[in-house]
C-alpha cells in the first residue's frame, strides 16, 4: 500500500468516526426524551422503572461505542503502518 491509500483510509476511519460518534449522542438524546427509564403509572400514580428500555440502551451503547472504538482503533493502526511505511521507504 503507499502513502495514499494510507491516508484515505485514514480519512474514512476518521469520518466514520465522527458520523458514528454523532449517531451515539444524537440517538441517546433521542432515546432518552422518548423512552425514560422512570415510568409513571397514570393509574396508581407510582412510578416505575422500566426494564427493557434499560436493556435497549446498554445495547444500542454496547453497539455503536464498540463500532467507534473500532474505528479508532484502525485509524490508530493505519497511522502506524504508514509511519512504518515511510520509515523503510
Amino acid at each position: 500500500m503507499n502513502t495514499q491509500n494510507f491516508s484515505a483510509l485514514i480519512k474514512m476511519s476518521l469520518i466514520a468516526s465522527l458520523l458514528c460518534l454523532s449517531l451515539v449522542v444524537l440517538g441517546n438524546y433521542g432515546l432518552l426524551s422518548n423512552m425514560p427509564i422512570e415510568v409513571k403509572d397514570m393509574t396508581s400514580n407510582q412510578t416505575h422503572i422500566d426494564y427493557i428500555h434499560i436493556i435497549f440502551y446498554v445495547v444500542f451503547n454496547c453497539m455503536f461505542v464498540g463500532f467507534l472504538g473500532c474505528l479508532l482503533w484502525r485509524a490508530k493502526q493505519s497511522q502506524r503502518q504508514m509511519k512504518q511505511y515511510l520509515a523503510h521507504n
